[in-house]
């Protein structure tokens, strides 16, 4: 998560909860921006913006001389209702994410902590004989150990995972979990670590994932007896800024380009068209079709109009030097990396999951392919049925996210030609997906999947690297 803004709100929200959930009380004195530095890895301009923000809306004063004092006074009842409150109104999101974070994740961390450098496994034992270690920092290491897989995108999914579920539910008083988190879990899993013991390491990380999430439904059946009629969802979004609108808009003409909302060879509608149509700015539509340009799938001809480009002509019109088209081609590659990453314990869950009804719909889906006569997409069509059918709304929103970025990817259709000539393979896997949901075999599906995208990740990763694209080498390829 590169920009301070993000940074500072993630510092900001976490500091305001403390205080709202009893952390800290009135008078006490938060720590030093010298020591968040340190706790929340991030800049002394980013931790000074946090609390300057925190200072704004009467939370706390800062001076020279005491430091960063709470001067918002809870009594007990009102920490409890901000608790109750908060909890309530994500009762639904927080278990779902909570079920989620085990398919979702596991294997990433996994990998991490297996290539993470060795001077984090040092750090933290230092930390632990020292100071002993807190949640937060904690955290702020598992984070560390995530940047050996290279990936952006993933840190900004984490962080907003960890500002939603993670760091409230840490900080509640008394929290069981917290207590199993820093003083079985990291412990132990360092200590792996140094052994280079994967196996058990694997098996705790599962171990921690669940029982988070026991942890947490036991804490709504024993703590929360607060109701609400309208809750809060969990989101995420790689592009919510207002100078990345035109990002998501690009996205979103992709999508329809690519389901042939509109037809090879035709006129996109008018700058002003599209403008109130899709309720944005005329200046944000140029941006968007410059984008789409640079990708290859339009071209825009002055006093005539934008059409749309056949398959055939768009690696010729894709401009693979331009910054930013390079950048969103990386985003694509990062989340094929996600979904590499997850795809087989998401697909066993969900296959796992089906009923009759599911069985059938999800075996159509799949048989589009031979009725078009197209297998190369398979295993996107695979990654969308997870998308439709996981059984967790968590996963259904990620995995939307994530198979968006892949639309990137447009201006390589016709280049992905000469690596495509492969069509027995593709049939050979179309076969053996249809014949496990028949059979209802998770585990067949699932190794089926995950063989097919580390193959794809893979191929992905080498063209970029051939078109120059050198960020895309740092992306760590699963030794699976």
């Amino acid at each position: 998560m590169k920009n301070d803004m993000e940074r500072c709100h993630v510092v900001y929200d976490v500091l305001k909860t403390h205080i709202q959930f009893g952390t800290y009380r009135f008078g006490d004195v938060l720590p030093t921006m010298e020591n968040n530095t340190e706790n929340f890895l991030v800049s002394l301009d980013t931790i000074r913006s946090a609390y300057l923000q925190l200072e704004r809306e009467g939370y706390v004063t800062l001076s020279q001389n005491v430091g960063s004092r709470v001067i918002k006074a809870y009594s007990q009842k009102e920490i409890e209702q901000n608790v109750q409150l908060f909890f309530s109104l994500r009762k639904s999101a927080l278990i779902d994410l909570s079920k989620s974070l085990n398919p979702l994740f596991t294997n990433a961390q996994w990998i991490s902590l297996k290539n993470a450098p060795g001077e984090i496994y040092t750090n933290m034992m230092e930390l632990r004989k020292s100071h002993g270690l807190q949640p937060l920092i904690a955290f702020n290491h598992m984070m560390q150990a995530y940047d050996s897989l290279g990936n952006d995108l993933f840190t900004r999914l984490l962080w907003q995972v960890y500002m939603f579920f993670e760091a409230p539910f840490l900080c509640v008083p008394d929290n069981p979990w917290c207590d199993f988190a820093l003083n079985e879990f990291s412990p132990r899993s360092l200590d792996y670590c140094l052994k280079q013991d994967w196996d058990s390491l694997r098996e705790l990380i599962c171990l921690a994932q669940d029982s988070l999430s026991v942890s947490l439904c036991r804490f709504y059946k024993e703590r929360i007896t607060l109701t609400s009629r309208e809750e809060i969802p969990f989101t995420w979004s790689s592009y919510k800024k207002a100078s990345q609108i035109c990002y998501s808009l690009a996205m979103d003409l992709l999508i329809d380009i690519s389901l042939g909302r509109y037809p090879v060879n035709t006129l996109l509608p008018s700058l002003n068209k599209l403008s109130r149509e899709r309720n944005v700015s005329v200046s944000t539509v140029r941006r968007t079709l410059s984008l789409l340009n640079g990708v290859g799938a339009v071209q825009s001809v002055k006093r005539i109009g934008t059409r749309v480009l056949p398959f055939h002509e768009t690696a010729e019109n894709c401009d693979f030097t331009n910054p930013v088209v390079r950048k969103r081609l990386l985003d694509m590659a990062q989340s094929l990396q996600i979904l590499t990453l997850s795809c087989k314990a998401v697909s066993e869950i969900t296959i796992s999951s089906l009923d009759e009804d599911g069985i059938r719909r999800s075996i159509a889906l799949l048989a589009t392919l031979e009725t078009r006569n197209m297998y190369q997409p398979i295993s996107y069509d695979v990654l969308d049925l997870l998308r439709q059918f996981a059984p967790y709304q968590a996963i259904r929103t990620i995995y939307g996210e994530l198979l968006k970025q892949l639309f990137w990817g447009y201006g390589l259709h016709s280049i992905w030609n000469e690596y495509h000539n492969k069509t027995d393979f593709y049939i050979l896997c179309y076969d053996t997906f249809l014949q496990a949901l028949k059979e209802k075999d998770s585990v067949r599906f699932s190794q089926e999947l995950e063989k097919l995208m580390v193959h794809e990740f893979r191929l992905i990763i080498s063209k970029l690297v051939q078109l120059g694209i050198a960020e895309a080498e740092g992306l760590l390829i699963p030794g699976l």
